[in-house]
């Protein structure tokens, strides 16, 4: 009974210490459980970190594609990218391997650089290689005799100088089609988003998606040029549009967007920097298509730049003549052309000799008939091996040659009057030894301008008086004034006024019912019969003619040249056209009427809006006759003409005077809202060495018609520049009138406000608000310049006048150009100034601060004037403008908390404050490192933990920047604007005022680690228990035995 009491307790015992055994084991799992708890996130885990390999080789930013078999990198021979099959690289069959790319991850399949016991290897995953062979299991990245070394298990060997030879490389993409900068950016982006390089990515897709065609990768130290016997042209089965258009010639962009030939024969046509590591190279197809894709290869040598850079060139030509004395003279006439092609490196200009000009009026004799040559220059563009350099098909430069009313002969004819830009002709003698008459642009002041696409030699020419030409001309009449309502209104050139301005309807040829129109014909000799008539034909409207005896007749007719000038009367509104018809008068090839010009007139009802008197003065600003005594004379209003302005509201709506237009306004108006007859404008007299002396309106009086008197006290001729139109009280005549003030000098006032000098404007009085148009009076003669400024004012987009600085300024007897250092500026404090009329900054009402950027000679700012040092021998207008302060603005980023995640890209925009995009170019940012800050575009950018990113010169303003929102993956955003403190949120907003920022944002991370293990003490306590109850059974158990 004992022994079977004793049975049934072992058995008991056996399960307590089973249950034991089995509690420690449970408790033993649950250790690691409770250490990993609060590490399980799915925020934390939603995007896996790719690796980074440190052992990875650091080659250029945009990586070349791989290359097969043991071909060279870039030395293999070219082929056609095809998808799947072939990969962008090179060889026979081979297929292109993944390359060794500095600052791309390892992916799988990817090649590591290591440090082993034969140096630095290259390691292949051999289970995802592309190559097309099973049995291969190295893929060699550089070949060479020693350099690159086959190693067992999958290692390529390159030594530490194979690396950086691989570093030295210039890549060359050649694309079927030119691709823009989101194309471009497209492609890295999609390589990123597949995880793939970029070379993998176009491997794949780039003959497909993007019409890549090949890859050539050139070492630095060579040129492509050395490649170009493996470039084949692509045939026009290829052509991107699929229109079988045959190749043409390949191209690169300049940083302008400009093509520029890309010459595979020339070593000196694609020179790089040393900071260029990927070339895009694109492809040009000419119009039409072919039959077949069996085109003949292109002779690289014969492309031509079809979009160069334009280059501009300019070189004196040295021209000699006799004087009355028969001496012989000489002349520098200065020569420039512009527009030429980028291959030009200097221009040779030589001045046609007496026995040249012989044997080219020889020559062609027939095409100069009825012409007078002046002036003979043969003008070459060479290229830097002084080979003549040729103008592309359809392209015209512009050539300029000025000094010529230096020559005798020429100031001659330009004081008759008889140089025009319709009277000048330039003969150009092409390559084939033909010659072509070439129209001149314009000339004004012996500077004349013509076009052309050929060069050498030119010879300028004027048709003698009235031998235009006899056939039919469109442009054979032209329109030389309109009348309105007893007021004549020229129809010139200055801006005063035109047909349209006057009628209030936009077209020269359309004027308003009961004008008068004075027409001339161009065409036909001093000997021809003229007759004018109306076209029945072509007349729906009507019109009279006015003879000279101011009746209304049908036709004019006679012989002579004052018939060539008429005047017409419209009465009907509808199409009028004109006729006039030349000819012979008499002999036995008489045709009075055998030639014939037409001019077509739209007359309608006139849509002028009501205007106002507007009464227009100049003033010759700080004018004297010593340039370096006081400027005071002649500081006074000269009252010029009345004319109208419309399209404002009455002045006396104005209490106090109020600045209506600038000079930019001004100009866009005159001649339609702005009427002024420059026929009412008076000779003006200045004073120059203590007696007065003549001043006429643009155009001298030819020399026959003056009196002695007259060339006595002639002095030159003057321009109007207008700078404002003002409402202000009342109106006199000016100086020039009855109410000029001539203090101490009564003697003149008589002489100088009556006859040709009188003032056209009346007095009126200052109770009453008027319109006045003002200007700068700007003197042309041999002994002034003149000088003006030009400001853009803040928030503005146009230039205006500044008035009250500038003006005509005496050049120093025995010299030939002005000082600047003495001339008073608008942006310097003047006497009695408390500020200067142009401060350095000025705030627009948004509250954005602009600064002051001046002075340059011209009005895109890039030619700064000296003001200390310089000089000038010319009339010469001084520009500046009210740039927005700008300054740097610096981002950085770094990410806090023990799970913070510092391989983790952060992504931003910034904006205006208002939310509208910034203009930010790739030349305005700075990265610390291209690895952790990436600028995407369109104001995106990504920073990861240490990076920066600096906006170099932002204009004035508020910005704001905005980083996307983690909140869900535990961090917690703050920024630093400065050193200030401390901001939570993600949207920071900065003022930039001239001064560099910095905005540092903080993302922390609030995942808190486990340590390893987080049990708390009652596990323990639970096992020591049973454990310790185990071993008391068990003890218990071996006592009772013994007692047994």
């Amino acid at each position: 009974m004992r022994k079977n009491h004793h049975g049934k307790k072992d058995r008991l015992v056996k399960r307590v210490f089973a249950l034991c055994l089995a509690l420690a084991v449970i408790c033993t799992c649950l250790v690691p459980v409770f250490a990993t708890e609060g590490l399980i996130d799915p925020q934390v885990n939603q995007e896996a970190s790719r690796p980074v390999d440190d052992g990875e080789a650091s080659y250029p930013d945009d990586e070349f594609a791989g290359f097969g078999g043991d071909e060279a990198a870039g030395f293999g021979e070219p082929r056609e990218v095809y998808d799947e099959g072939e990969a962008a690289g090179f060889g026979e069959d081979e297929v292109a391997t993944r390359p060794v790319e500095g600052g791309e991850d390892n992916l799988d399949g990817g090649p590591n650089v290591k440090e082993t016991e034969w140096g630095t290897v290259i390691e292949y995953d051999t289970s995802t290689s592309t190559s097309t062979d099973p049995s291969s299991s190295t893929e060699t990245q550089w070949s060479g005799e020693d350099d690159v070394v086959e190693k067992p298990d999958d290692k390529v060997v390159v030594s530490g100088d194979e690396i950086k030879k691989l570093q030295d490389m210039v890549v060359y993409r050649f694309w079927l089609r030119e691709l823009n900068a989101n194309d471009l950016q497209d492609i890295t982006a999609q390589a990123q988003i597949n995880n793939m390089t970029e070379s993998e990515y176009l491997a794949r897709n780039g003959e497909v998606q993007w019409n890549l065609y090949f890859i050539q990768a050139v070492p630095r130290a060579e040129t492509i040029a050395d490649y170009s016997s493996y470039i084949k042209n692509p045939s026009s089965n290829r052509d991107p549009k699929g229109e079988l258009r045959q190749f043409d010639y390949w191209y690169t962009l300049d940083e302008f967007g400009n093509r520029v030939r890309l010459n595979l024969t020339d070593p000196t046509s694609n020179i790089l920097d040393n900071k260029t590591t990927t070339v895009n190279v694109y492809a040009a197809w000419k119009d039409g298509t072919v039959g077949s894709d069996e085109e003949e290869d292109v002779d690289h040598e014969d492309l031509v730049d079809k979009n160069p850079v334009p280059v501009d060139l300019e070189t004196k030509a040295p021209a000699s003549y006799v004087d009355e004395d028969g001496n012989t003279k000489s002349v520098n006439l200065p020569v420039e052309v512009k527009n030429l092609p980028s291959a030009t490196h200097r221009l040779s200009v030589t001045h046609m000799g007496d026995n040249s000009m012989t044997e080219f009026c020889n020559t062609y004799v027939n095409e100069l008939q009825g012409m007078q040559p002046l002036l003979g220059l043969k003008i070459t563009p060479e290229d830097i091996n002084s080979e003549k350099v040729h103008l592309a098909k359809g392209q015209k430069a512009t050539v300029t040659v000025s000094g010529l009313n230096e020559l005798p002969d020429v100031a001659e004819m330009e004081e008759m009057g008889a140089l025009t830009a319709d009277a000048l002709k330039v003969l150009h003698q092409k390559d084939d030894n033909t010659v072509e008459k070439l129209d001149v642009v314009s000339y004004e002041n012996g500077t004349l301008t013509f076009e052309t696409s050929s060069f050498s030699p030119f010879v300028i020419a004027l048709e003698y008086p009235d031998q235009g030409s006899e056939d039919f001309d469109e442009d054979g009449i032209e329109i030389v004034s309109i009348e309105i309502d007893g007021v004549e209104y020229p129809n010139v050139n200055d801006g005063i006024a035109t047909i349209s301005s006057i009628s209030g309807i936009q077209g020269d040829a359309k004027v308003p019912v009961g004008a008068t129109i004075t027409l001339r014909g161009k065409n036909g000799k001093t000997t021809y019969n003229h007759t004018w008539r109306l076209n029945p034909d072509k007349t729906t409207g009507n019109a009279v003619f006015i003879n000279s005896d101011n009746e209304e007749v049908s036709q004019i007719k006679g012989i002579g040249d004052s018939y060539k000038t008429v005047r017409i009367k419209v009465t009907q509104e509808g199409k009028v056209t004109v006729a006039h018809r030349y000819g012979k008068a008499t002999g036995k090839d008489a045709k009075p009427e055998g030639n014939g010009d037409e001019l077509e007139i739209t007359v309608v009802k006139s849509n002028q809006k009501p205007s106002h008197d507007l009464y227009v003065y100049t003033q010759v600003l700080g004018y004297s006759g010593d340039y370096y005594g006081e400027k005071v004379e002649n500081k006074a209003w000269n009252g010029m003409a009345v004319g109208t302005i419309s399209n404002v509201v009455d002045p006396s709506t104005y209490k106090e005077r109020t600045r209506i237009y600038n000079t930019a306004a001004i100009d866009t108006k005159l001649g339609t809202e702005i009427l002024v007859d420059s026929g009412q404008f008076p000779v003006i007299p200045i004073k120059k060495n203590g007696s007065y002396k003549d001043y006429y309106y643009e155009v001298a009086p030819k020399d026959s018609s003056m009196t002695d008197e007259q060339k006595k006290n002639f002095g030159g001729t003057y321009t109007i520049k207008w700078y404002e139109v003002v409402a202000v009280g009342g109106a006199n005549t000016g100086k020039n009138g009855k109410d000029g003030d001539w203090t101490d000098e009564t003697e003149y006032k008589d002489t100088y406000t009556s006859g040709v000098y009188k003032s056209p404007v009346p007095s009126v009085n200052d109770k009453t608000m008027t319109y006045h148009l003002d200007g700068l009076l700007l003197i042309h003669d041999a002994t002034h310049i003149n000088v003006t400024f030009m400001v853009q004012d803040a928030g503005e987009d146009t230039f205006a006048l500044v008035r009250d600085y500038g003006g005509a300024f005496t050049v120093p007897e025995g010299s030939t150009s002005i000082s600047l250092k003495a001339i008073a500026r608008p942006d310097v404090i003047g006497e009695g100034q408390t500020e200067a009329t142009c401060p350095k900054t000025k705030t627009t009402p948004d509250g954005t601060v602009y600064t002051f950027k001046g002075w340059y000679t011209d009005e895109n700012c890039t030619r700064e004037a000296d003001f200390v040092n310089g000089t000038i021998s010319t009339d010469t207008t001084f520009y500046a403008k009210y740039v927005p302060a700008s300054a740097n603005l610096t981002i950085s980023k770094t990410v806090t908390g023990m799970l913070g995640d510092t391989n983790k890209a952060f992504n931003f925009t910034i904006t205006k404050a208002d939310g509208t995009p910034v203009n930010i170019t790739e030349s305005n940012i700075e990265i610390t490192d291209n690895t952790k800050a990436v600028w995407q575009g369109d104001g995106k950018f990504t920073l990861k933990d240490g990076a920066s990113i600096t906006f170099k010169n932002l204009p004035s303003g508020e910005y704001k920047i905005a980083e996307d929102d983690y909140s869900g993956e535990k961090y917690e955003t703050s920024y630093v604007v400065d050193s200030g403190e401390p901001h939570s949120g993600k949207d920071a907003t900065v003022t930039m005022s001239g001064t560099n920022m910095k905005l540092a944002f903080t993302n922390h991370c609030k995942l808190i680690p486990d340590t390893g293990v987080l049990l708390d003490t009652l596990p323990y306590i639970v096992i020591l228990a049973v454990v310790a109850g185990g071993v008391a059974l068990l003890m218990l158990r071996k006592h009772r035995k013994e007692d047994d």
